[in-house]
């Protein structure tokens, strides 16, 4: 019966299958990206079959495990001890280091990708990367490069390196990205290494191998074998995969709650406009639960016909984003995406999934529906709202109310989480109480306009169809909710970012690291007459990281959360690996938590490959490769900026899908409505109004649900918002200027306006509600 009921009533269920579809096909697209996004064995590495990982430590508070750097003599005691192991050919050192080609003295090539351009040769050779022509590298300024570089054996090539310019010698070619040099000078470049790459002899078995391999490593190291490598990527790359996976992870969770949301509505009004049906089929002796099953079905079949199209065009459209991702910063390069057979499966599983929560609660009210109604003749709506959406929507509103309220008492961590939830409890609570306040708000709007006729049918048109009001007024709740938080947090953070970042800058001038640059080199910082700061890293006993910065201090200077006293003497692994003991010289608040400050010149000695990010002038600029000059202003907002483009690509797509799904749930929502107004539209006509009158109050209803939904949006939002700059001024301590989204809501607003409009008047215009004697 449920494909019957579809064949014949095919245009209730449009809405819904297009939004399962669309749900569908972001949900499988998301889950191939999130699957593909996962760290993958760098490509200096992939032809490894066994890595080896220096001691791991993961941190309790949960985010990426980091591996402490070996010594030399560690080092060399495990490469002396690997290389006898039966099985293993050669037991290579990984040592990536920051290199870039000059042209006409600037940097070329991907910033991001030169952090880890440059390799050892010997490297190269363990893992069986030949050469295309020349010789390979044997003394410092020898490199071998790859070949469409263009650039031919015997050349000089021009590079900057953390220690700064240098020119190199090309001894040879290869087909293999990067630039491959000499052991010695990638020690000389690199910091201390936290990777073996273990080539293994023609008949050895890589398990077999990497079972023996603990006896010889004890507490100095891991075996890493299979995917397990793909820890060894290089930490700016696994931050960066990071992030893709956040917005991938957003999109699933705004795209299935916005999924949800609009199927709920669309079902729900599409049962209301089929109790006289209903009715009907309980009058000829259907059982309430017949009845839940019909709807059940009719929804299941049209999860099924909208999700298998769905989870296949998500999985063949995914690969598309690559570029784009890529692009954007979302992805490292070399981040491909392939068909996962399980993304479309479980996208496939949770559109059903949401097909049943959707029609779930009006199946249980169809159910209800007494047969009697069968010989209803009003049109008016007796009772908009049933005791249980009475309960779940106040259930909610305490629920929602009680998050706000536990904002006061958070820690700034806490506080946009528990904004975002809150408020998305909120948007439900107020979805799901809409037909109560629908008939306030609509008296309260129509007042003016109550003693013209157009104003007096809409006015009471909407009284008694409160929930065909609501049915409308919830998805656009939902997006301007959303758009106003999201857009309007994101607006009011940037203004806490200026005030917070420019306090920190009172020098008038910078040197900055150019875009085409990840930092600058210490021959580009010594050049330049002011002050920097160089970023490192070092390591506790423990194997904790702690953020290091080399600056003019005569000793090392701690924040109080790492619990030392000055006095104290504490051993410190650096970078290279070298272990010292050195002397807490101060205990500062104003150091960010569990961060040092060492003696710049310390810092540089243990680590050759960390990069200067600016330098504070107090002179005249000096040119070099990879520095421009910039005010401090600027330099706040180009950083600024960086992660502001992320951030608005997030809001971007975020709000994509809630405006969108936005727009399918009001066309759908009021073309069926329209459509089963034909009685009342021939009453109409019959009593002398005209089809513009007729289109005039059609659309005059539809933009009234409209504003109802965009005042209840605002409603939720503006105090969210509130609650976030709150949160705000606690977490930097200074005021923050609230900023409104006003050119956001007026095109959220308006774009729903103008879709609500046309899709109440085109079944007019189509004829669909046109009288016809016959009728």
């Amino acid at each position: 019966m449920s494909v019957a009921m579809l064949r014949y009533r095919w245009s209730l269920f449009f809405g819904t299958f297009l939004a399962l579809l669309l749900g569908v096909a972001v949900l499988s697209g998301s889950l191939s990206l999130w699957a593909a996004a996962q760290p993958r064995v760098p490509d200096a590495l992939a032809g490894a079959p066994i890595i080896v990982a220096a001691p791991r430590f993961d941190p309790p508070e949960g985010g990426f495990p980091t591996y402490r750097p070996w010594s030399d003599a560690e080092l060399d005691r495990l490469t002396t001890a690997l290389a006898a192991v039966p099985g293993i050919a050669a037991a290579v050192p990984d040592r990536p280091f920051y290199v870039q080609r000059l042209v006409d003295g600037a940097p070329v090539g991907d910033p991001r990708d030169s952090l880890h351009s440059g390799r050892t040769w010997a490297g190269a050779e363990a893992q069986h990367h030949a050469l295309r022509a020349g010789a390979a590298p044997a003394r410092d300024g020898d490199v071998v490069v790859d070949a469409a570089l263009g650039v031919p054996v015997g050349a000089t090539l021009p590079v900057v390196t953390a220690a700064g310019p240098a020119t190199w010698t090309v001894t040879g070619t290869t087909d293999r990205p990067g630039f491959y040099v000499a052991d010695a000078t990638a020690a000389a470049l690199s910091g201390g290494a936290r990777f073996i790459a273990l080539s293994l002899t023609p008949r050895a078995d890589a398990s077999d191998v990497a079972a023996r391999l603990p006896a010889v490593l004890g507490e100095l190291g891991g075996v890493l074998t299979g995917d397990a490598r793909g820890a060894a990527e290089p930490e700016r790359d696994r931050g960066t995969r990071w992030i893709g996976a956040q917005l991938i992870i957003a999109t699933v969770f705004v795209g299935t709650f916005v999924a949800i949301f609009v199927v709920a509505s669309t079902c729900a009004f599409a049962v209301s406009q089929r109790r006289r049906e209903l009715a009907l089929l309980r009058a000829v002796g259907a059982t309430p639960g017949q009845v839940r099953r019909l709807l059940l079905g009719e929804a299941l079949l049209v999860a099924l016909a909208a999700g298998v199209p769905g989870a296949l065009l998500g999985a063949a459209l995914a690969p598309l984003l690559r570029g784009p991702f890529i692009a954007t910063g979302l992805e490292p390069t070399g981040f491909e995406v392939g068909f996962t057979w399980w993304a479309p499966a479980v996208a496939l599983a949770v559109g059903l999934v949401v097909a049943v929560l959707g029609v779930w609660l009006s199946a249980r009210r169809a159910g209800k529906v007494p047969p009697l109604d069968a010989l209803r003749v009003a049109a008016a709506e007796p009772r908009p709202m049933t005791l249980s959406r009475w309960l779940t929507g106040g259930a909610l509103l305490l629920l929602g109310a009680g998050l706000a309220g536990l904002l006061p008492s958070s820690t700034a961590e806490q506080k946009p989480t528990l904004v975002l939830v809150s408020a998305m409890v909120l948007l439900v609570a107020a979805a799901l109480l809409a037909p109560v306040i629908v008939v306030p708000v609509v008296r309260l709007v129509t007042w003016p306009a109550r003693r013209g006729a157009t104003g007096l049918l809409v006015r009471e048109g909407a009284r008694v169809s409160a929930r065909r009001v609501a049915g409308t007024a919830a998805p656009v709740l939902a997006a301007v909710g959303f758009a106003v938080l999201l857009v309007g947090t994101y607006q009011t953070a940037n203004e806490a970012v200026g005030i917070e970042d420019t306090a920190k800058i009172p020098e008038l001038a910078v040197a900055a690291r150019s875009d085409a640059s990840p930092g600058l080199s210490e021959a580009a910082t010594q050049a330049q007459p002011g002050r920097s700061e160089l970023p490192s890293t070092v390591y506790l006993a423990s194997g904790r990281p702690v953020d290091a910065t080399g600056t003019k201090v005569d000793g090392l200077t701690a924040a109080p959360s790492l619990g030392w006293t000055a006095g104290d003497t504490v051993p410190l692994r650096f970078a290279d690996g070298v272990v010292l003991p050195v002397p807490v010289a101060a205990v500062s608040s104003d150091l960010a938590e569990d961060s040092v400050q060492l003696p710049r010149d310390l810092v540089r000695t243990h680590d050759p490959a960390a990069l200067t990010d600016v330098v504070h002038l107090a002179g005249d600029f000096v040119p070099s490769p990879g520095a421009e000059r910039m005010t401090s202003r600027r330099y706040v907002e180009r950083e600024a900026a960086e992660e502001g483009d992320l951030i608005q690509l997030f809001l971007t797509v975020l709000l994509g899908i809630s405006v969108g799904y936005t727009a399918l749930a009001v066309a759908n929502t009021l073309l069926m409505a329209t459509n089963a107004r034909r009685p009342e539209f021939l009453t109409l006509s019959r009593a002398g109004a005209t089809t513009g009158q007729t289109a005039r109050v059609v659309v005059s209803e539809a933009l009234l649900a409209v504003l109802v939904g965009s005042m209840l949006g605002l409603a939720v939002a503006v105090p969210a918002l509130f609650e976030a700059r709150a949160g705000l001024q606690d977490e930097i301590g200074a005021a923050v200027t609230l900023v409104m989204p006003w050119g956001t809501l007026a095109a959220v607003v308006g774009a729903c306006g103008v879709l609500a409009a046309v899709a109440a008047a085109l079944p007019l215009r189509r004829g669909t509600a046109r009288p016809s004697p016959m009728v």
